[in-house]
């Protein structure tokens, strides 16, 4: 196992140089991003409104990221600085062939109501929000926000469901946080990692392991998935007395959902949620109870074109008393495009990553409750190498006692 890694150390190096020479041999894939996108006002989007009010603009982008750093701080449309690709990839795709993507965002302190009367032509008596200002801030609808027209906007939502992109959303085991964004309703990606190799513990707890990760998702809604994920096959070296074990993970149920939309004019992620249960379903070496856990999940765009997802979570493990105990784990990624369809990232972990990659170093060998800490650093690259494949992979380094000394990560994702 020492030897396979120090082998593949060299060889992780010239990945990345690798992915980014994908490029000329890749198949052909849809433009997205380049056109120009607009980020407005609703009442810009409605027409004139009645009586005074605050002033709309429409604010050209040229592409995104540079034009929503331009946007001003009194303009409707002004955003938190840069659009990451994660960003672009999603306003994209949220308009129909040739179309220009734009996102509409109203003004805070906005009346609601008036709002859908002029949109949707409605009338009749209303009852008024208590929170007008929340109904503002928070939109769970992309369709509704980047096309003014009703009917449109839901046929470029059947649109997006027939075709596949595996950039919107991207592939969540490509980096330890996961993302806020779910699969369009109907659709499927297969992530897998046939490269995982974890160092020894710093601290001689655990042994070296190899393990094939895997993660099945699929879109039950627009904004909900359902998955599948596993460590997979797993071969545990020799310690001590301990033989090698070589066995089958167990295997964990899990749904995300989104909650909301990333509102740029007023500095709000998208927002979703995780929520799984690791089984027993494995071999018997590698059981480590039925553990529920939650993760907090949000997107951001920050200047510079970078994509920042981070995750907050409550994650179970099983301590050497057999008892279930529940530890507060973080999650982060900052990930920027260098050029169309390659991007880098740098990403770590506290006490856990998003999906349950760590169960043997978390764990514990003693008779006692203590939990041990494991916190991770790394970086790491993605390569979209068309519409249906992704490539990515990862170089990592335990920082804790108990954390693995180097974690190899190397695999891809299928869209179907």
């Amino acid at each position: 196992m020492t030897r396979l890694v120090k082998c593949l150390r060299p060889r992780l190096l010239a990945f990345f140089m690798m992915m980014a020479a994908l490029g000329g041999c890749a198949g052909p894939s849809r433009q997205r991003a380049s056109s120009p996108v607009l980020l407005t006002s609703y009442e810009q989007m409605d027409g004139p409104s009645q009586g005074p009010g605050p002033t709309s603009s429409v604010v050209p982008v040229p592409p995104l990221p540079e034009a929503i750093a331009a946007a001003g701080a009194d303009s409707p449309s002004a955003a938190s600085g840069g659009g990451s690709s994660i960003l672009r990839n999603r306003l994209g795709d949220s308009v129909g062939p040739g179309e220009d993507p734009e996102f509409h965002y109203p003004d805070l302190f906005s009346d609601p109501i008036e709002r859908y009367r002029r949109r949707f032509d409605l009338d009749g008596p209303a009852d008024p929000f208590l929170f007008p200002w929340l109904v503002n801030l928070v939109f769970e609808d992309r369709w509704l926000l980047a096309e003014p027209d009703a009917k449109e906007a839901i046929r470029n939502q059947h649109r997006r469901r027939m075709k596949v992109d595996i950039r919107d959303p991207d592939p969540d085991t490509a980096n330890f946080p996961n993302g806020a964004y779910t699969l369009p309703k109907g659709r499927l990606y297969v992530e897998n990692s046939p490269v995982g190799l974890y160092g020894a513990a710093r601290n001689g707890s655990q042994p070296q392991t190899y393990q094939w990760e895997y993660l099945i998702r699929y879109g039950l809604t627009d904004n909900l998935e359902f998955r599948l994920f596993s460590n997979g096959l797993t071969y545990q070296s020799r310690q001590g007395t301990q033989p090698a074990v070589v066995g089958q993970s167990p295997l964990a149920f899990d749904f995300k959902a989104n909650f909301w939309e990333e509102n740029t004019r007023y500095f709000l992620p998208a927002m979703g949620v995780e929520i799984y249960i690791q089984t027993t379903f494995g071999s018997p070496a590698f059981n480590n109870g039925t553990q529920p856990s939650m993760n907090l999940l949000f997107d951001q765009s920050l200047p510079f074109d970078v994509g920042f997802e981070y995750n907050f979570g409550i994650t179970g493990t099983q301590n050497g008393l057999g008892q279930i105990v529940y530890q507060f784990s973080y999650q982060w990624s900052f990930q920027r495009e260098l050029f169309k369809d390659f991007d880098v990232f740098v990403h770590g972990f506290y006490n856990a990553a998003s999906l349950p990659r760590l169960l043997l170093f978390r764990g514990t060998n003693r008779q006692t409750e203590e939990i041990p800490n494991v916190t991770v650093v790394g970086f790491g690259a993605i390569r979209t190498v068309n519409d249906r494949l992704a490539v990515f992979g990862s170089y990592n380094f335990g920082v804790t006692p108990a954390s693995p000394k180097t974690i190899a990560l190397f695999g891809f994702a299928l869209a179907f």
